[in-house]
């Protein structure tokens, strides 16, 4: 009878559950907006998790919140403010507390930074935090909570489960969205301990945590999930089934091509799959022919030296001081006469650090694309991995197919956007000899370079790995790797096999994401701030750009919002059609207060279509006098 009862109730709850939100139960309510404002009430008080989105927020005893993202946790800043006690991970509570010093350390430490954090932290603290973790329960007037720790999206998250009305339902952050769909790839990213992997290298890391959790999750048999967005999963157990099949479906595809199976060797790739797709087996596409490198390139460190019967000798990459003193040393040595130029594949700190040292020393100039000029100018300006700290000027930009006439070579150039979308590839045909295409790090003899997915891989139709597999099907050329030691080069099945898989995995992406197109969720900088880190003067205007890439395969209306320091003026509501994937800059005048000292972080809303994502994207302003 108890059975037929719950049946009953639960059938009878689920009709109230509706897009728009409304009363899930007859004590729990949710506000649908770019948020999802959950209010229970209990004993005439009212708990808010995640916040209230609506612009006049009812009064809440105590908020919850599953993670630290300030594009969720602005919904709930107004209740705390209020007298709210906010409740989240331990493990993140500096990420809500501390955020000054987040940023203090990170303005600097970015450039260095392989540990890839998510962005999005708070750009101003709140006050008051009680941190919970996993196995913990909050009894709030009499009604349990039950903390469960559930990583993913960020690496401290935590859920939280509540039996009420004859209900258990989830509170699961960006756990899942909808039928079994998540936000992003890139937030995923992090180390691998066992495998010994830095967060850099480590592809959507973070997915087997996902895993675990979900897997938590369904032990508990919810009859709701209720996450930080998107509807509300009345189907708990075939949303997360499905969630998992599509995230191994991806992992299946990566682990197939992946470059860094040639750098790791293949017990190391199989612990890292197993860790995502547990027994599922991966079919390796074999390795790539290799060669020996032609007598006229010279491999120092991850740089390489090409040297002319002439004795000029021209220099692809300089990481590192080392390099650049070996290369000296040959002058000395008289193996080569003078270096004419340095060409730049990537922006990479261990491609770049010392090429502004080098093209001073050597006097010499230097080239790289001209999607690549300006990161390679103004690193500063970018939210990127691993970029040089020293800016690079002048850099001569050179254009898709220019060609370069060098002694007894041909140079054809290239923008080349595998490992990174600002990347550069050259082409070299010697008279009568090889030809050698210089890839960068953007291919390895077992495949593509994708591991780090803050890098911008993009699908088709934009510029990215599908582009890439096409120039290399047009050329029968040797690929250069400069961490690779011997040349190599894929068979037209290869080829093939990689065209393929790329462009299926572009159809796995669109079933995992909730966007319109999957580069929004593989892309983190298609709406960005520009530059990323400035320097004002109290008092003083300074202009600010924002740069918003359409993804979408349709024409639509963006709408940018400033929000800057109590005091700042910032400028209000901005908005600008875009055609399918044009990028577009928009400008703010900002303006600190007279009294303005030190780092500031200003964010943006950005919404377009259905979205409305709140404090999306920031930037760091140092302002000093």
């Amino acid at each position: 009878m108890k059975l037929w009862i719950k049946l009953a109730t639960a059938l009878a709850l689920s009709a109230l559950v509706s897009a728009d939100g409304g009363n899930i139960t007859p004590h729990v309510m949710v506000a649908r907006g770019p948020v999802n404002g959950v209010l229970i009430t209990n004993a005439g008080k009212t708990l808010a998790i995640y916040g209230d989105p609506r612009p006049n927020p009812a009064l809440a005893e105590m908020v919850l919140f599953t993670h630290h993202r300030r594009d969720v946790v602005w919904a709930g800043r107004a209740l705390i403010e209020h007298g709210a006690e906010a409740i989240a991970p331990v493990a993140e509570s500096s990420l809500f507390t501390d955020t000054q010093q987040f940023w203090e350390k990170y303005r600097l430490g970015r450039f260095r930074d392989l540990t890839m954090q998510s962005s999005r932290i708070l750009a101003t603290p709140l006050a008051r935090v009680r941190g919970v973790r996993g196995g913990e329960r909050i009894d709030w007037h009499g009604l349990p909570i039950e903390v469960i720790d559930t990583p993913g999206p960020t690496r401290g998250a935590v859920s939280y489960l509540v039996e009420i009305d004859g209900s258990r339902i989830a509170f699961t952050g960006d756990l899942i969205y909808g039928d079994g769909k998540l936000l992003d790839l890139y937030s995923l990213q992090d180390a691998i301990p066992e495998a010994k992997e830095d967060a850099y290298h480590g592809y959507g890391a973070r997915a087997a945590d996902l895993i675990a959790s979900l897997d938590g999750i369904a032990e508990r048999k919810p009859d709701f999930l209720i996450p930080a967005r998107g509807p509300v999963i009345r189907n708990p157990q075939q949303a997360i089934a499905t969630l998992k099949e599509r995230i191994r479906n991806v992992f299946t595809s990566h682990f197939e091509i992946d470059a860094l199976r040639w750098y790791r060797g293949d017990a190391n790739l199989r612990t890292q799959a197993r860790r995502v797709l547990a027994d599922r087996e991966v079919d390796w596409m074999p390795m790539a022919e290799t060669a020996k490198l032609p007598e006229w390139v010279i491999a120092i460190e991850n740089s390489r030296l090409l040297v002319s019967s002439s004795g000029a000798a021209f220099l692809i990459d300089c990481g590192s001081k080392r390099i650049l003193e070996k290369v000296q040393a040959f002058q000395q040595e008289g193996r080569i006469r003078a270096v004419e130029g340095i060409y730049v594949t990537h922006y990479h700190s261990d491609h770049t650090n010392a090429i502004a040292a080098a093209s001073e020393i050597l006097r010499c100039p230097i080239y790289g694309c001209r999607e690549m000029k300006d990161i390679l100018e103004r690193p500063e300006a970018y939210a990127m991995p691993v970029p040089t700290a020293i800016p690079i000027r002048p850099v001569t930009a050179t254009t898709e197919g220019q060609t370069q006439r060098w002694h007894e070579f041909e140079f054809t150039y290239t923008h080349f956007p595998g490992q990174t979308w600002y990347h550069g590839g050259l082409l070299v045909k010697k008279d009568g000899g090889e030809t050698v295409f210089f890839v960068g790090d953007s291919f390895t003899p077992t495949g593509i370079d994708d591991y780090c997915p803050l890098n911008r891989n993009f699908v088709a139709p934009e510029k990215g790995y599908s582009y890439c597999l096409d120039v290399l099907k047009r050329t029968s050329a040797w690929l250069v790797n400069q961490h690779v030691e011997p040349m190599f080069r894929y068979s037209p099945p290869q080829l093939e096999r990689m065209r393929t898989n790329f462009a299926a995995r572009a159809k796995l992406f669109k079933a995992l994401f909730p966007w319109e197109h999957p580069n929004f969720g593989l892309d983190e900088q298609w709406a960005r701030f520009y530059p990323y880190s400035m320097e004002a003067k109290p008092g003083q205007g300074t202009e600010v750009q924002f740069v918003l890439l359409n993804h979408s395969s349709a024409r639509r209306e963006f709408r940018v919002t400033p929000h800057a320091p109590p005091g700042w003026s910032a400028g209000g509501l901005v908005k600008v059609s875009l055609a399918p994937r044009e990028e577009r800059t928009v400008t703010f005048r900002l303006t600190p207060t007279a009294d303005a000292r030190g780092l500031h972080v200003i964010t943006a809303d950005v919404a377009f279509g259905d979205w409305d994502l709140r404090e999306w994207a920031e930037a760091m302003i140092l302002v000093r006098p």
